[in-house]
């Protein structure tokens, strides 16, 4: 999937182990140092900015997001699927245009398959909800032929690199301490909201406060669960990648099934991410996969766990997004 594109790269890029162990640790948070990062891959500062650069340029990283956990601001996510009544191209144009003004939509992601689109969305209730599904219909202008609705309740995985990248490290497990925010706090979220990789200083300058003030605020917001991660957004077409998506729908989904499914999700290569859900479909997973055959392992060995439970299923290849973010800061 062609992520953002603000920098064009359809060809893909060969890294060496190096490259991989710097992007392995900047997924897991891309405010680190350079000098944390030197030491971590046995590499001078200079030459992990050197490769950073790189990465920027050739469009492996095409910007710098600030992951938000939005439920923690009252907000529940939903994903809509929509399908399309072969609109000409011009149409198209004009729909995604009038989807990406929608504040509530985080994401826009273009498919190849029984559905044409993909819409994050996230609103506070169902009153909000039914109005943002009116926008959507209105924004499609007639060319609406379905659309599939389901609400996440529930994260499995989430990364920005599967295993078969590089193994991934194991993640620290640590409560969150509740912590409540004020408007400082959503003003600093506004601004590392679309790029999370800038200085302190910088942000400090904006509102007009410290830098010292500002690193305080983001430590409490991520030790009370609020932000999550900075993570840098992959072209993974640059990196030989396809994304595909799954919708599953597993027959009288229990404990025990959820546990199955889990140890799935632990122990494929492939998961980038997935999700439980509310719907026709009671699971969302995402799988990042070099060619149609480690994608279909995923799959038989997914499709094996449950034989006869799996009701119905459809698989999605991504291949455009128009818009992806964390924190819709016009919400706030």
């Amino acid at each position: 999937m062609r992520y953002l594109q603000s920098v064009k790269q359809e060809n893909e890029v060969k890294l060496d182990l190096k490259d991989k162990k710097i992007l392995r640790l900047f997924s897991s948070d891309c405010r680190l140092s350079l000098t944390q990062i030197a030491k971590q891959v046995s590499l001078s500062r200079d030459a992990v900015n050197y490769r950073i650069t790189n990465y920027e340029k050739k469009g492996i990283i095409q910007g710098y997001r600030t992951v938000v956990d939005l439920s923690k601001l009252g907000y529940s996510n939903y994903h809509i699927f929509l399908k399309l009544s072969n609109p000409s191209s011009e149409i198209e144009k004009k729909i995604q245009l009038r989807l990406c003004k929608i504040n509530n939509i985080r994401a826009l992601i273009k498919f190849s398959g029984n559905f044409d689109y993909e819409i994050a969305l996230v609103v506070k209730n169902l009153t909000e909800l039914d109005t943002i599904i009116t926008k959507i219909i209105q924004a499609c202008s007639g060319f609406l032929h379905d659309y599939e609705i389901i609400a996440i309740t529930k994260t499995y995985v989430t990364e920005t690199f599967p295993p078969d990248f590089i193994p991934k490290q194991a993640k620290e497990s640590r409560p969150f301490k509740e912590s409540k925010i004020d408007k400082k706090d959503i003003e600093i979220l506004k601004i590392i909201g679309e790029n999370s990789s800038i200085p302190l200083y910088e942000i400090a300058n904006k509102l007009n406060i410290s830098a010292d003030s500002v690193a305080y605020r983001i430590n409490n917001m991520k030790k009370s669960g609020i932000i999550l991660k900075f993570i840098p957004i992959i072209n993974y077409v640059s990196l030989g990648y396809n994304l595909y998506t799954i919708l599953l729908n597993i027959n009288e989904f229990n404990e025990e099934k959820e546990k199955i499914l889990i140890n799935f999700f632990d122990n494929d290569k492939n998961t980038l991410w997935a999700v439980k859900t509310i719907g026709r479909f009671n699971i969302l997973v995402y799988i990042l996969a070099k060619n149609i055959n480690q994608f279909q392992e995923s799959m038989l060995k997914l499709r094996s766990l449950f034989p006869k439970q799996i009701n119905h299923y459809e698989t999605l290849i991504a291949y455009e997004e128009y818009k992806y973010l964390y924190f819709p800061k016009e919400l706030f």
